[in-house]
């Protein structure tokens, strides 16, 4: 297999896919709410499938860890972000919570006193609600960047996976980059292209990780 050959390819995929998704951001930080769920359904896949390209590359360059520290990467051209710096990539995947949920509404909207009817009021929620967008918009830049240097984000993950072996000494506890089961933003029947790109990156680090090349 071509390794590198593979890598460009799926970093080029996602890279027009965040291009795709700016455009339909507009570059402010409000947005419709129909909108703004668009660009979830893409950006989380897309979040997981670098994820998953960064432990090839790590593999695949066989980087290890290094020295000097990490610092947030710049803003991007085209990101308005206030101008902030954009958070760093998160490396790894969150974790699964297997905590039951609270109910959607704990409480009832009706109660009474002294004989008197009191109704909470109802929001209706709609699509075209102008809603916040400013932390999309700072994963959206922190994705942005780091697919501009893969090898860059092998050595911060090298690093952090120092770190977390030293703490599984003293812990016992290891958090690996993926996590197990279905990575986040799967969709069993997807048929956006980043689900494509999704499913092969997995495929590929599972592979490097449990048979380097």
């Amino acid at each position: 297999m071509d390794w590198n050959l593979a890598i460009d390819r799926h970093r080029d995929a996602l890279l027009r896919m965040v291009a795709a998704l700016l455009l339909m951001a507009g570059g402010g930080e409000a947005m419709p709410r129909h909108v703004r769920t668009g660009i979830w359904r893409v950006l989380r896949p897309a979040e997981s499938a670098f994820r998953r390209l960064v432990v090839v590359a790590k593999a695949v360059f066989r980087i290890e860890a290094q020295a000097h520290v990490s610092r947030s990467a710049p803003v991007p051209a085209g990101i308005s972000a206030g101008g902030a710096r954009v958070p760093a990539f998160a490396l790894f995947d969150a974790r699964k919570s297997f905590k039951p949920r609270a109910p959607a509404r704990g409480k009832p909207r009706i109660r009474f006193f002294d004989d008197v009817e009191i109704f909470e009021p109802v929001v209706v929620v709609t699509p075209d609600d102008v809603v916040s967008a400013a932390h999309l918009m700072r994963r959206l830049g922190a994705l942005q960047a780091a697919l501009g240097d893969v090898r860059k984000q092998a050595r911060r993950l090298a690093r952090w996976e120092v770190k977390r072996e030293a703490g599984r000494a003293e812990t016992g506890k290891y958090i690996a980059p993926i996590r197990p089961g279905k990575p986040p933003g799967h969709r069993d029947r997807g048929r956006h292209p980043v689900d494509f790109v999704l499913s092969d990156c997995h495929a590929l680090a599972l592979y490097a990780l449990h048979d380097p090349p």
